[in-house]
Formats: C-alpha cells, structure tokens, sequence
C-alpha cells in the first residue's frame, strides 16, 4: 500500500500519525492555512521527536532501528510534494543557518527554491543528531521525552519559545503522538 494509501485508509502509518499531529499542532497555532514550509519544519521535527521517543522506548535495539527508518521514510515522504525557499527552512533556526546550508548544493542562496526532499535531507543531516540527543537528554520529570520534544518541536515549526503559550495541549498533542507512534509499529 502507498503513501496515500495509509493516510486516507483505516491502518494508521507513521505518516498519518505525522500529519495528525501536525495538523493539530497547527490548530492550536492558530494556522488554519500553513505553508508548505511550515508543513516541512512540522514533519522534519515531528520525525526527529519520533525517533527520540521510539529510540528511548526501544532502548537502541536492532528492532527498533527498522521502524525508526520505517518513520524517517514516511517524514521524508511527505516532505516530497512541497517546495521552499531555502531560508523559510531555517527561519526559525537562524543560529543553525550556516549547518544547514552547508548541507545544500554549492551555490544556493537564501532565495534559492528546494524540493521538500532536498530541504527535509538538509534538515536533517546537519540538526537531526543535534536535537535528537538535546530531546533525549531530557527524559526525566513527569513530561519525561514527549513532553520535551513538544518544546522542541514547536519552537522548530513556530520559533524559539512559542511553546510556553499553549504548553499543557502541546504535551497531551505528543502523548498521543506517542500513542500513535506505536499504534503505527
């Protein structure tokens, strides 16, 4: 079954369990609209935040390593359709500006257009280890991981400190992202 398949049929992928989240992340924002650098910034540190909590779950486990590349292939399939400018892929992340530029071609400007393949790939390989091991680093207190994570990912979608406006429906967002990550195995 394809992509599309899973997001629209009665067995719930990584993909819809993405989109879910992300819509109801955007709800909470007040996005009835969002752009599609804001659909790519919510899959990447959705995907990122997924791992994390899988990754902690699974306790690096040989298992667990398969459904975490099963999640980073539906993010980065999702991210397939959308096309960005390269700054909207870091405009919320201006101090990691320069990582992830120098993870896209020679040449590209600010004003260059990507693929979301292209932005979601640059994304990840120059924050992806950084913020998975920030996320995993705070697992203790009652929010443990997920709740964590919701910071991370709304301050990655929205900006540095959005998160304290809506900090408690961010936390049950990711308990359920949580739920759904493993309804989705």
């Amino acid at each position: 079954m394809g992509l599309f398949g899973k997001l629209f049929s009665g067995n719930k992928g990584f993909a819809s369990v993405i989109v879910e989240t992300q819509n109801k992340l955007f709800k909470t924002y007040g996005v009835s609209q969002p752009n599609d650098a804001q659909k790519l910034r919510a899959s990447f540190y959705l995907c990122i935040s997924g791992m994390a909590i899988l990754n902690e779950a699974g306790a690096g486990r040989a298992p667990i390593r398969g459904v975490i590349d099963r999640l980073v292939a539906d993010a980065s399939e999702l991210s397939k359709p959308l096309s960005v400018v390269a700054r909207d892929i870091w405009e919320n992340s201006t101090e990691n500006q320069n990582k992830i530029q120098s993870q896209l071609p020679r040449g590209t400007t600010e004003l260059t257009k990507l693929n979301g393949l292209a932005a979601f790939d640059a994304l990840y390989a120059s924050l992806g280890q950084d913020l998975m091991t920030d996320i995993l680093s705070h697992n203790k207190g009652p929010l443990g991981t997920p709740g964590y994570a919701g910071i991370v990912v709304v301050d990655g979608i929205f900006g540095k400190g959005r998160a304290e406006e809506h900090f408690m429906d961010i936390t049950m967002q990711m308990l359920e992202f949580s739920r759904g990550l493993s309804k989705a195995i």
